[in-house]
């Protein structure tokens, strides 16, 4: 009788060890792949902080290649293009899938 006894504790004794190391296990694969994750982000943001610098200064390059009547052509035509493009309408698509908004209560006084 003891004998049966001393294994069933001995085998309860064993399931409540396994049972919380693996536990313990799962919760560091888990902040192991939040690690994991957070790291390939912070990747990520630095390669397209790089990749956008490096254009800038292809850009920057590129119009010092240029001789004066050529930068000054260069800077009006920007800046005729900014001008134009403030006054176009939104996309088709835009314009169809935002929200239209509500017109409020005019405050004129009336007549």
């Amino acid at each position: 009788m003891r004998f049966y006894r001393n294994i069933i504790l001995l085998l309860l004794a064993f399931t409540f060890t396994v049972s919380t190391e693996s536990c313990s296990k799962f919760q560091q694969s888990k902040r192991q792949e939040a690690q994991r994750r957070k790291q390939f982000e912070k990747d990520k943001k630095q390669k397209e902080k790089e990749a956008e610098q490096a254009y800038e200064d292809a850009i920057n390059r590129h119009y010092a290649m240029q001789d004066k009547t050529t930068q000054k052509m260069m800077k009006q035509t920007a800046k005729k293009s900014q001008v134009n493009r403030e006054h176009k309408k939104d996309g088709f698509f835009k314009r169809l899938f935002t929200p239209k908004q509500k017109k409020g209560k005019s405050t004129r006084v009336g007549k």
